[in-house]
């Protein structure tokens, strides 16, 4: 069904997704004149050089809004109804110091997975932007490539990203586009919502 459908992509898109906010929350910061760029890097070396930078997103209350701009399908069933565009999800995050200082942490759940299933085929981070492609190999035999590319500062992130999803049910294949951006907006509130 669309429904059944639309679940199995969206645990097929989460590593990619969740290693792309890894490495955003991880890179937002960098001495001055300090870039990287990596070729066929694994998700532990990119998250190593990432926390290797010193200037760190500022905690507090962080207001995040991922927008998804758009969703082709192919390979399809006749008659297989479209899937609906989902509207934007806005969360409020509060960052603690500690998850500043250990971003990795904020996604210990199902980490070992990405690192053992995904590589950065590129990474760069300089001057305030970052630009990755990577993939992802499933052990359900699906496959998940990835772009993201954005700007970052210690107050603000924004970024934009493409995942392509192929070896689903049927021989399906579906390319998913989004947009993220983040600001911090104050301090956290007395009841902080979980990262």
């Amino acid at each position: 069904s669309s429904d059944l459908m639309g679940a199995e992509f969206m645990r097929s898109i989460a590593p990619a997704a969740t290693v792309a906010a890894l490495v955003l929350l991880g890179a937002c910061g960098k001495h001055d004149g300090n870039a990287v760029s990596m070729t066929n890097a694994s998700v532990d070396t990119v998250a190593n050089v990432a926390k290797a930078q010193q200037i760190k997103l500022q905690p507090g209350q962080w207001d995040m809004t991922v927008e998804m701009v758009s969703q082709e399908i192919k390979g399809a069933p006749a008659g297989m109804p479209a899937q609906p565009k989902m509207p934007p999800v806005s969360t409020k995050i509060c960052l603690t110091k500690e998850q500043v200082e250990k971003p990795e942490n904020m996604f210990a759940n199902g980490q070992a997975d990405f690192k053992k299933n995904c590589v950065f085929d590129k990474f760069d981070m300089s001057d305030g932007k970052i630009s990755t492609q990577m993939h992802c190999t499933m052990p359900n035999g699906m496959k998940v490539e990835g772009t993201n590319s954005g700007t970052f500062s210690a107050t603000e992130m924004a970024s934009e990203s493409t995942a392509t999803v192929s070896g689903m049910p049927g021989g399906m294949s579906s390319t998913t586009r989004t947009k993220m951006s983040a600001k911090r907006t104050g301090d956290c509130s007395a009841t902080p919502t979980a990262g």
